[in-house]
């Protein structure tokens, strides 16, 4: 995973883009949280959407994420909420796939994707072996995938930008957010992609601005064989975060795990 991925402008447009805001998740997690309970370790916690949402709830949550730009952003929103909240949210800079905290945890959960930047074999069996060396007695795994749409694997026509949404942000810059495939590395399973950032300053300056990145995507039993060679058993798997179960045209693969 780059280290420079996310140190980028998109700590700042992350939060306002309907891509984020509009993602049915932080529910599914919180309630995963009052059920599992704490202490919860997030990887790849970004600018704390998920982590703040916990700790609001009342319960203890650490923020684990590579780039330091979202830290920041995660500090200034904890600086926000309530003191009793704030004390309950402890962020941290580091790697997912070798970080040594000094603490078990009741829940590790892996929102939106950051397992799916680590590009190579030895990245994720390293990533799942440091979450097992931090979950306490029955704790348990939850981490997320989109289900590969077999169409973005080779289909040309993704490989022209399209619209994803237009929003307006705080300040008055407006955003024409756009994606694009540069490429497809099928036998490798990666995807070079792009987001691209039209915005319009309140100033009327025009700005366009490129998140590029390779994403690697994975297919149902290539997770269960993951998680089974580092110790893993799936408990249950979901298709969306509503708990509906795994189908052909189901947006999510869900894989709520426990350490054997």
């Amino acid at each position: 995973m780059a280290e420079t991925l996310y140190d980028s402008f998109i700590a700042d447009y992350y939060d306002d883009s309907p891509v984020v805001a509009a993602r049915q998740d932080v529910r599914f997690y919180l309630q995963a949280a009052r059920e599992f309970g704490d202490p919860v370790l997030e990887l790849g916690c970004g600018t704390g959407r998920v982590a703040l949402a916990i700790a609001s709830q009342g319960m203890r949550i650490t923020g684990l994420d590579l780039s330091g730009r979202m830290i920041e952003r995660a500090a200034a929103k904890r600086n926000a909420v309530s003191r009793e909240a704030r004390e309950r949210v402890h962020l941290i800079q580091g790697d997912m796939t070798k970080f040594d905290l000094g603490e078990k945890f009741r829940l590790i959960i892996i929102p939106f994707r950051p397992f799916q930047h680590l590009l190579e074999i030895r990245q994720q069996l390293d990533c799942l072996a440091c979450v097992k060396k931090h979950l306490g007695p029955g704790g348990r795994l939850i981490v997320d995938f989109f289900q590969t749409d077999p169409r973005r694997m080779h289909d040309p026509q993704f490989l022209e930008e399209r619209l994803v949404s237009e929003y307006d942000m705080p300040g008055g810059h407006r955003v024409v957010l756009t994606e694009r495939a540069v490429a497809f590395h099928r036998a490798e399973q990666r995807n070079d992609v792009e987001m691209i950032y039209n915005v319009t300053h309140a100033d009327g300056r025009k700005e366009r601005l490129v998140l590029a990145w390779t994403m690697r995507y994975f297919f149902r039993y290539e997770v269960e064989h993951l998680l089974a060679r580092t110790g893993f058993r799936v408990d249950a798997l979901y298709g969306n975060f509503d708990r509906s179960p795994l189908k052909d045209d189901s947006p999510e693969m869900i894989f709520v795990t426990s350490a054997v």
